[in-house]
């Protein structure tokens, strides 16, 4: 119990309308995001033919589509139970883009990544470093493509993970 001695005596606790409406705003805000460029992504991929793409798509439109729901629901109803979800939501969709960003890695083919380099403007920007540095580069492509991959992964995964706590943190 608090009395006048006690240094917190005249803080202030945080604001439950204030984190809230900030809760709301953030998560309706994340799954717009997803779900524009879940639907910008859908597009490019059909015209490209990119199976993977069209299914890595249409998971960011369902995570983005299930974070509004959620987060509509969180503004009227229980904060608590629409939080956990969207936490898991969270971490689905790491997981999802995970599974994509391995695909992508299994699917490198490093003749047809180096004969890329080899065609213009790209050979002509290779010509501007000396020929043991040129050969370096193109042995060393799909090694750097999949380091990468690897690398936006681990991105994913702490910003997914850190907005998977903050929700978590919220429905306490």
């Amino acid at each position: 119990m608090l009395d006048a001695t006690d240094s917190r005596a005249g803080e202030r606790g945080p604001v439950p309308g204030r984190t809230r409406s900030t809760f709301h705003v953030l998560s309706l805000l994340n799954g717009w995001s997803l779900f524009v460029m879940g639907t910008l992504s859908l597009g490019i991929s059909a015209y490209a033919s990119s199976w993977a793409g069209v299914i890595v798509s249409m998971a960011l439109i369902l995570h983005g589509t299930l974070e509004i729901l959620l987060s509509k629901r969180s503004a009227a109803d229980s904060l608590k139970s629409c939080s956990r979800w969207m936490a898991f939501n969270q971490i689905g969709l790491a997981t999802s883009l995970s599974l994509y960003f391995a695909y992508q890695m299994s699917a490198l083919e490093p003749n047809v990544l180096i004969a890329s380099l080899l065609e213009t403007p790209l050979y002509d920007a290779l010509l501007m470093y000396p020929e043991d540095l040129r050969l370096k580069l193109l042995d060393g492509l799909p090694k750097m493509l999949g380091v990468f991959y690897i690398i936006v992964a681990a991105v994913t995964w702490i910003f997914c993970g850190g907005t998977a706590l903050y929700y978590w943190i919220q429905g306490r």
